[in-house]
């Protein structure tokens, strides 16, 4: 009597942990709608200065500009409608790989923002240095962004 209530008990647990995938398939599940590839990211740099970039909600901008932080300049944000495109994480700085890396070298600034909701934002950013107040930037860089 031992036996078999051992082996009834053994075979409900067995049946239990059964997974049945087409009982239990959800077509909105999150696994099924991340099954597209992200989109990919668009690009800008200094030669795109004053143009346009459409995004999608979600696609990363990618904006890259020349910057020597030993200088004291940075690029700073000056404009940008946070409700249509916001900055994704801090920006990062990259060597210019065409020079050895020494003290003082430059390279480029790189900067990532997302498509947040539908809508038109003007990006401008300003190249100076934060501390001298009333001073007109070394440089601007804008971009109108159109996010669809």
């Amino acid at each position: 009597m031992r036996k078999s209530l051992l082996v009834l008990l053994l075979g409900l647990t067995v049946v239990g942990c059964g997974n049945d995938d087409a009982a239990t398939s959800d077509p909105t599940s999150s696994v099924a709608a991340t099954s597209a590839p992200p989109p990919a990211p668009v690009t800008a740099t200094e030669v795109d200065n004053g143009k346009e970039r459409r995004l999608t909600v979600g696609q990363p901008l990618v904006v890259t500009l020349p910057a020597n932080p030993s200088t004291g300049y940075s690029w700073q944000i000056a404009e940008v409608d946070a409700k249509v495109v916001r900055a994704q994480g801090e920006p990062a700085f990259t060597p210019d790989p065409n020079v050895p890396v020494a003290p003082g070298s430059g390279g480029t600034s790189v900067w990532t923002f997302v498509g947040n909701a539908p809508g038109i934002s003007r990006l401008t950013m300003d190249y100076l240095r934060p501390w001298e107040q009333g001073m007109e930037p070394a440089q601007t860089f804008s971009l109108t962004i159109k996010v669809e």
